[in-house]
C-alpha cells in the first residue's frame, strides 16, 4: 500500500491526525504552538501517531519550510485559528478576519504548500470565514490557495452527519493538482442510509450511573438551569417564550448561555472556552466531564489529553473530531491517491438536509413562539433577596412605597495628594430615594456636599417598557443631583436596582440584548438640566441615549463636537477621553480594543454603564504609529 507521507500545521491536540493517521496518512511531524497541547501530542505517539513522528513546538510564522529537512511531502492538513472569524468574535464586537494575525496564519499555511508542492492539502475552519468582513477575508483566502496552482474544492459540513454526536459545522476546503474533489456522503443523520444520528446519551451511556439524581448548579443564574427543558437555553425566560415573569430579553445572550443538552439529540458546537453559564450542560444540570466531553468529540477512551480542566476542554473544543476528520481522509485518499476505500461521495450540487433545516428551525422557533405566547407558563418567580452590593431586597413584595438607601461610592476620579505620589480613589456619599406607585417608579439620586444632600438635578432618564415587567412596573424616572458628572455612573447602577428589584430580570443587559444584535424591550428618553452644569460627560450620555448611535462606528471629530459643546478647560485628547469613559463602565470601543475599528474611530456599545463592580472586559492594547491594519494583499 502506498505511504502518504503528511505534514500536520496547527495540530492542536490531534483531532484532524487521528482521522488521517486512522484512514492511512503518515503524520511525519506536528507543528503546534501550544505547549500543553504539544505534550498532548507526545504522549499519544505509538498509539495513534507512529513513533517517528516529529512533535515540533513553534510558531508556524518563525519556522522555514526548508529548516523540517524532509525530501517529499505527498499531503498537508491543517485548521488555523478560528476565532477571528467565529460567531463569538462577532459577538465581541466585529469579526477581525485577517486583519487579527491569527486569522492572517493561512499565508504562512500557503507558504509551506508552495515550498514542498504536495499532490493536495485539506484546510479547515468555522463556517463564519465564508462571510468574515462582508466576504472580502474568504475572497483573499481563496485566491491564496487557487493561487498555488491547486484545483480547490470547499464545502460546509456538519460533524453530525458522520457519526459525531454534535451539530458541529465547519468549512473543509481541498486542494488537488488533479481532479476536483468531492466530499463524502453522510454516515448518519437524514441524508444517511442509517437514517438517524449518534444521540449524546447513546454516547456517554456507560461513563454515568444509570440512576443518576439532578444536580444543582450554583452561582447568580444557576437555579434557573434546572428548570430548563433539554435542547432549550436561557430563552425559555423570555417573553417570548411563554414566561410570565421574563429574566431575559430574546436575542440577549449568546445561545451557549445556559444551554442545556438533549439527551436524544447532537449537542450544540463544544466550545474550547466557557464562562460559568456557557454550555452545553449536561440534562442532569452540570457540566460534562473530559471523558464525556472526548466521547461527544469522539476521541478515542484512551487518548491522553493533559492538563486541568480548563485546558483539556480548550484542546478538545478547538479539535476537529477524529470520526469527521477520518470520513474527509477517506474521501481525499481515494480520490487523490487513488486508493479504493468504498467511499460514496456526494454530487458538487447536492444539498444536505441541515442546510435545509436553518429555515425550518426559524419557522418552528416562531411557531412556539406565537403558540407559547397565547399560553403562557404559570409562574415561578425567581427568588433574590441580596442585591450586587449587599443589600437585602425582597424583589417579589415591592410594589408600593418609597425605599430609601446610603451608598459610599467610589468615584473612578483620582485625587492626588499634596506630595504629588499617594494616589486613591475619591469616596461620594449618595442618597438614593425609589419611590414605586403603580406601574411608575421614580429614582432621586443625590449627592452628600457641605452638610446637606443637593437638590438641583443635572441629568433625567426615563425608561418607558413596551409592556409592563415583572410585577406591573412600566415606567422608570430618575434624575442624578451633584456636583460631579462622574455620577451618572451610580444613577444608572440605581436604575439596573429598580429593574432587578420589580422584575425577574438580573441586569440591563437583559432587557436591552446583546450590541451587535440589540433588542431593547424599552423606549429612553435623556434629559439635560443645563443651568446647573454644562460637562462633556453629561452631554456624552444625552448624545447616547439615542438606540440609533449605538453599535455605530463614529470619527474622532464626533466626540471632539460633544466635548465643545461643554465647558471643559482641558485641551481634547481622544484616547485619554474614551479611557475616561471606559473607567465609568461605559462600553467605548476604538482600534486599541477592537482592530476592526480604525485608528481614530470609535464605537458605543450600549446606552447605560455596565453593572456595578464589572469592568470593560475587553482588554486594552496600547500601540503606537503605523496603518491601521495591514494592507489586504500584503497578507499573502
Amino acid at each position: 500500500m502506498r505511504t502518504v507521507n503528511t505534514l500536520s500545521l496547527f495540530t492542536g491536540a490531534g483531532g484532524l491526525d487521528i482521522g488521517f493517521s486512522k484512514a492511512g496518512f503518515r503524520i511525519l511531524a506536528c507543528i503546534e504552538i501550544d505547549k500543553t497541547a504539544c505534550k498532548t501530542l507526545e504522549l499519544n505517539k505509538g498509539r495513534y501517531f507512529e513513533d517517528s513522528c516529529r512533535i515540533i513546538n513553534g510558531d508556524i510564522r518563525t519556522i522555514e519550510p526548508d529548516s523540517l529537512e524532509f525530501d517529499k511531502i505527498d499531503f498537508i492538513i491543517g485548521g488555523p485559528p478560528c476565532q477571528s472569524f467565529s460567531a463569538a468574535g462577532r459577538r465581541a464586537g466585529g469579526t477581525l478576519g485577517t486583519v487579527d494575525s491569527r486569522g492572517s496564519l493561512f499565508s504562512h499555511y500557503c507558504d509551506f504548500i508552495r515550498y514542498f508542492q504536495p499532490h493536495g492539502f485539506l484546510f479547515e475552519n468555522v463556517r463564519g470565514i465564508l462571510y468574515s468582513n462582508k466576504q472580502q477575508d474568504w475572497d483573499l483566502i481563496l485566491s491564496a490557495f487557487s493561487g498555488l496552482g491547486y484545483r480547490v474544492s470547499y464545502r460546509v459540513l456538519d460533524c453530525a452527519d458522520y457519526g459525531v454526536p454534535q451539530h458541529r459545522e465547519r468549512l473543509i476546503l481541498i486542494g488537488s493538482k488533479g481532479k476536483e474533489v468531492l466530499f463524502p456522503w453522510p454516515t448518519h443523520g437524514p441524508d444517511s442510509p442509517l437514517g438517524r444520528y449518534v444521540s449524546p446519551s447513546e454516547a456517554v451511556k456507560d461513563l454515568q450511573p444509570p440512576n443518576e439524581p439532578e444536580h444543582y448548579y450554583n452561582g447568580k443564574y444557576g437555579k434557573l438551569l434546572a428548570e430548563i427543558p433539554p435542547g432549550m437555553n436561557y430563552r425559555y425566560f423570555t417573553k417570548e417564550m411563554g414566561c410570565p415573569q421574563p429574566i431575559f430579553a430574546w436575542r440577549s445572550r449568546f445561545s451557549h448561555f445556559l444551554c442545556k443538552a438533549d439527551p436524544d439529540k447532537p449537542v450544540q458546537t463544544i466550545v474550547a472556552r466557557q464562562s460559568k453559564f456557557c454550555g452545553p450542560f449536561h440534562w442532569k444540570n452540570r457540566r460534562f466531564t473530559i471523558d464525556e466531553l472526548k466521547r461527544l468529540q469522539t476521541f478515542p477512551d484512551d487518548y491522553v489529553v493533559v492538563d486541568s480542566y480548563s485546558k483539556a476542554l480548550s484542546q478538545i473544543g478547538n479539535s476537529v473530531p477524529p470520526k469527521f476528520a477520518e470520513q474527509l481522509a477517506l474521501a481525499v485518499i481515494q480520490q487523490i491517491f487513488d486508493i479504493d476505500k468504498g467511499m460514496r461521495l456526494l454530487p458538487r450540487d447536492q444539498t444536505l438536509s441541515f442546510d435545509k433545516q436553518k429555515g425550518k428551525k426559524a419557522r418552528r422557533t416562531r411557531k412556539l413562539v406565537s403558540m407559547t405566547a397565547s399560553n403562557p407558563r404559570p409562574l415561578t418567580f425567581f427568588e433574590v433577596t441580596e442585591n450586587k452590593r449587599g443589600e437585602v431586597v425582597d424583589m417579589k413584595r415591592r410594589i408600593e412605597g418609597t425605599q430609601i438607601n446610603f451608598w459610599e461610592y467610589l468615584s473612578a476620579n483620582k485625587r492626588v495628594e499634596s506630595d504629588g505620589r499617594k494616589q486613591h480613589k475619591q469616596s461620594s456619599l449618595l442618597r438614593i430615594v425609589q419611590n414605586r406607585s403603580e406601574g411608575k417608579c421614580e429614582i432621586a439620586v443625590s449627592k452628600w456636599i457641605e452638610g446637606d444632600f443637593l437638590s438641583t438635578p443635572i441629568i433625567r432618564y426615563q425608561l418607558t417598557f413596551h409592556q409592563p415587567i415583572g410585577n406591573g412596573l412600566s415606567e422608570i424616572v430618575s434624575t442624578l443631583a451633584s456636583n460631579d458628572d462622574s455620577d451618572v455612573t451610580p444613577l444608572w447602577d440605581a436604575i439596573e436596582s429598580c429593574v432587578c428589584s420589580n422584575s425577574n430580570y438580573l441586569s440591563l443587559m437583559d432587557i436591552f440584548g446583546h450590541f451587535t444584535e440589540p433588542h431593547p424591550i424599552f423606549d429612553l428618553k435623556c434629559e439635560l438640566y443645563r443651568w446647573n452644569m454644562n460637562t462633556f460627560l453629561l452631554n456624552f450620555a444625552e448624545h447616547f441615549s439615542d438606540f440609533s448611535r449605538i453599535a455605530r462606528v463614529f470619527p474622532e471629530s464626533f466626540l471632539k463636537e460633544i466635548w465643545g459643546k461643554s465647558a471643559e478647560i482641558a485641551d481634547f485628547n481622544f484616547i485619554e477621553t474614551v479611557k475616561r469613559l471606559r473607567s465609568l463602565r461605559f462600553d467605548v470601543r476604538v482600534f486599541e480594543t477592537n482592530r476592526t475599528i480604525a485608528r481614530g474611530m470609535f464605537k458605543v456599545c450600549y446606552p447605560f454603564t455596565l453593572q456595578y463592580g464589572k469592568p470593560i472586559g475587553i482588554t486594552w492594547r496600547e500601540s503606537e504609529g503605523g496603518n491601521n491594519v495591514p494592507e489586504r494583499e500584503q497578507l499573502v
